[in-house]
């Protein structure tokens, strides 16, 4: 758990570029982001340690309208810029270094029980939404209120409604964020 939040802080904070130690420690107490991704591998530590998780799972509501299911699997370097309104649904793999902006919703469809699976470095824009067991590959960049009900390959960006693919080798890859 603490070297997957670690590296969620490290990666929430890099926007900032805290100049010290005192800085980082301001930025950590007050950006809804980090407090948004800690109550989140609480969560999951909570249900990798057969304890209850109402209490992380009810605050991440209650403060971010978030539902995360324990059942999700998140990978270590989660950026949550603006934390509200995320739905993570049971069965969805979120690779590493993924980029989640508010309001995005990772869901099942017609009743399956394997949901979305998010490649690595991954950016989902404000709105998006992924619908169902679809995969999106590496580095592919989601615009924002898209609706993604097909595979997306790695390196492209998908707008729309449904998402249709502008670009296949976007330069997400060489991005450092």
């Amino acid at each position: 758990m603490f070297e997957n939040l670690q590296l969620d802080v490290r990666r929430n904070l890099q926007d900032y570029a805290p100049r010290g130690l005192l800085h980082r420690v301001a930025l950590c107490l007050t950006l809804n982001s980090i407090h948004a991704v800690s109550l989140i591998r609480f969560q999951f530590w909570c249900a990798q340690h057969h304890i209850p998780t109402l209490f992380a799972a009810k605050l991440l509501f209650w403060f971010f309208k978030i539902e995360v299911s324990k059942a999700a699997f998140i990978g270590p370097g989660l950026r949550l810029p603006h934390p509200m309104g995320l739905i993570i649904a049971p069965g969805v793999r979120i690779g590493p270094d993924c980029d989640l902006y508010a309001d995005v919703r990772l869901v099942l469809a017609n009743g399956a029980k394997q949901g979305p699976q998010i490649g690595n470095h991954v950016f989902l824009g404000d709105g998006a939404k992924v619908v169902g067991n679809v995969s999106i590959g590496d580095h592919a960049v989601i615009g924002v209120s898209s609706v993604v009900t097909r595979d997306i390959p790695a390196h492209a960006t998908a707008v729309g409604i449904p998402a249709k693919i502008i670009n296949d080798q976007n330069d997400r890859a060489s991005d450092n964020r």
